[in-house]
């Protein structure tokens, strides 16, 4: 009896001290959440310049533009294969549509490799290191009949329930809203004879849809010629979120600072084939079954904290409401909890570690013959965290079984290196103050592009690449993007030509 009275008591003191830590725990936790105010990323107003705004005179003109770009189906189905008369199409309507460019004095315009753009914009300062904005031109196919309105129709129609006023169309999010944005900022300034300080380049590819080889690919083949190397770089990515966010209602900026890299494995299992009456006891699409459920049950492990994801979360923290402020400004805490929370939901599953999909599987020919050979295709978005051989060792250790060979199939890409973030980096302070002079409430912090871009073709050019379309978008919206009745705002349209307007007025302001 003595004994138990010892033991409960220690118990009991043990709990006392568990207790105890906790209760510090969340008290410096609330604490920290409660002194946001001096851990706020984001950059301050800008005073606003006699330039620092397109008039509304001049926005007016703007949808009309864009539904006639979305009405020319520039169209790649595959590398080498897009609708080459509607890309020369396209080139006829932004000389028509944008005369003040193609015929500034400070602006030159290359057609490379018959389809893609480069447009050299010639600043007063020659010791400012240049800077680029991209886009690219294709888009992808369409399934018409799962249209309510012809994609190529450039349909400008009211939204009965929103009230808003939408340009139909495909590409209207990717990414005829980032070229005809650029377009439309950049025809203002050579209208009204702007020179600006620091000298920019525009690259527009043909084929970004099918791998961009024949258009980035070769327009950076003709910066690297001639030593051009930037001080940034910003293409399409993520738009500009509202109501995506759990615990944050104004609109989010993600600005993707680096891009998963891809590899491909082929699995191969060989077994004994042979009539199907006198099936063997391990056939090799049994092992080839159990290898995939081998990795299906056993996922890349996560790598939150490891890479911009919980960054992206404190910098949310200041304007999200509680519970998620204190959440979301304690990783040090509640980390494992919301790495857990991110693995449950696709989406955000697949910004915290590498993904893993099996795209096709083959074996038999015949339904009474046995299979002696059985493969499976396993396609990998690798974290920037990792790298491909950590990602086909997981495969390998997780597989566990030597009969199952995993053969790493062409076209493999590294991640791309984590650009330098934050409001001590200027590139990023240009971008930040410049999404915030049109979205006042908007919060932009940094993410890992979970899709692929033109930017591996870029990569010797800068160390610093961002990625964002400066399109606000709901969250039933994004389903738009390459599916069907994609479109945008004629209000996020003008807003998007505003923050490009004002990167190109600014971009000496942070050097």
């Amino acid at each position: 009896m003595v004994e138990v009275k010892r033991l409960a008591k220690g118990l009991c003191a043990m709990l006392g001290v568990v207790v105890g830590i906790v209760v510090v725990l969340l008290v410096v936790a609330l604490v920290r959440a409660l002194t946001l105010e001096d851990l706020d990323y984001q950059e301050g107003a800008i005073d606003p310049g006699e330039r620092d705004h397109l008039p509304e005179s001049y926005l007016k003109g703007l949808p009309q533009l864009m539904a006639r770009a979305l009405a020319i189906p520039t169209v790649a189905w595959g590398p080498g294969e897009y609708d080459a008369e509607a890309m020369k199409k396209f080139h006829v309507f932004l000389r028509e549509s944008f005369p003040h460019v193609f015929n500034s004095s400070v602006i030159e315009v290359e057609v490379v490799n018959e389809y893609s753009l480069l447009l050299s914009i010639k600043g007063l300062h020659d010791d400012l290191v240049p800077y680029m904005l991209t886009g690219h031109i294709d888009v992808v196919p369409v399934a018409k009949d799962k249209w309510t309105h012809d994609p190529w129709g450039g349909h400008i129609l009211k939204d009965s329930a929103t009230g808003e006023s939408y340009i139909w169309g495909r590409g209207a999010l990717d990414n005829k809203a980032g070229v005809m944005g650029i377009m439309m900022a950049l025809e203002y300034l050579a209208k009204t004879d702007f020179q600006p300080e620091r000298s920019f380049y525009v690259a527009f590819g043909h084929d970004e849809e099918v791998r961009g080889l024949e258009g980035a690919g070769h327009i950076a083949k003709v910066l690297e010629s001639r030593g051009v190397q930037l001080d940034f770089i910003l293409d399409e990515g993520m738009p500009v979120l509202k109501g995506v966010v759990n615990g944050v209602e104004e609109p989010v900026a993600l600005i993707g600072v680096s891009e998963k890299g891809w590899v491909t494995v082929e699995l191969e299992v060989e077994g004994p084939g042979g009539h199907s009456s006198i099936p063997p006891a391990n056939s090799a699409v049994t092992r080839l079954a159990k290898a995939i459920v081998a990795l299906e049950d056993n996922p890349q492990p996560s790598m939150f904290g490891q890479g911009p994801e919980a960054d992206m979360l404190a910098y949310l923290a200041p304007k999200a409401s509680w519970p998620f402020k204190m959440i979301y400004s304690n990783l040090w805490l509640f980390g494992p909890l919301v790495s857990r929370i991110m693995t449950a939901k696709r989406e955000t599953n697949a910004v915290t570690r590498t993904t893993t999909s099996v795209t096709i599987v083959r074996a038999g020919v015949k339904d009474n013959v046995v299979p002696a050979t059985a493969t499976a295709v396993v396609n990998h978005r690798v974290h920037p965290a990792q790298s491909i051989r950590d990602v086909i060792q997981h495969d390998r250790k997780m597989i566990a079984d030597p009969s199952v060979k995993i053969n790493l199939l062409p076209r493999s890409m590294e991640a791309h290196p984590v650009s330098p973030y934050g409001p001590e980096v200027s590139p990023w302070r240009l971008l930040s103050a410049a999404v915030r002079h049109h979205y006042p409430n908007a919060i932009t912090a940094p993410t890992v592009m979970v899709a692929n871009t033109d930017m591996k073709h870029y990569l010797n050019l800068t160390s610093t690449i961002y990625r964002l379309l400066p399109v606000l978008v709901t969250n039933e919206e994004v389903a738009m993007i390459h599916g069907p009745d994609e479109g945008i705002t004629v209000a996020s349209l003008t807003k998007a030509a505003g923050i490009y307007h004002s990167i190109m007025v600014w971009g000496a302001r942070w050097t």
